[in-house]
């Protein structure tokens, strides 16, 4: 008898804290739209910020816009479980003294991007089972100007 509820007992607990971790680390990602990705690695190189700094952010009405370290740019994208397609449209088209940072994440973005992951505050787009872009993500203050998150994303490196 004594064996049973040991036995029962750690069947309880071992549920619990499966569920229970699993729960937390869902709640832990940031979510793709109304986040600030900022690039950190584009073909698994690190990317070092200038003055403008690379990024992008999707909106729930299917929009996106962001920064390719000196152009604008914006476009369109569709998503589903894990999966993503981005519908490049358009960029400024501003004189910048370095281009290379610019060509390869406008490279990136036009590319076959099948995927992504969040991983807490870390998104990666991939191309098959590359990974193509790395960001860390910054959340975006709502509508009344305050920041719904309590962690400290606002400085992304």
């Amino acid at each position: 008898m004594f064996k049973k509820i040991i036995f029962l007992s750690i069947i309880v607990v071992s549920l619990s804290v499966f569920f229970s971790g699993k729960r937390e680390k869902n709640n832990d990602n940031l979510p793709l739209c109304g986040t600030k990705w900022v690039l950190k690695e584009l073909y698994e190189l690190p990317v070092t910020q200038n003055m403008d700094t690379a990024f992008i952010i999707f909106n729930e009405s299917y929009k996106l816009s962001g920064n390719f370290g000196c152009n604008l740019f914006f476009g369109e994208f569709s998503y589903g479980k894990k999966k993503l397609k981005i519908d490049y449209l358009g960029a400024t088209k501003k004189y910048c003294f370095d281009m290379t940072l610019e060509e390869n994440f406008t490279k990136a973005i036009k590319d076959d991007i099948t995927h992504y992951l969040i991983e807490r505050d870390e998104l990666y787009l991939f191309s098959k089972t590359k990974v193509i872009c790395k960001f860390k993500g910054v959340s975006l203050p709502n509508k009344n100007g305050i920041n719904e998150d309590t962690n400290n994303y606002d400085n992304p490196n």
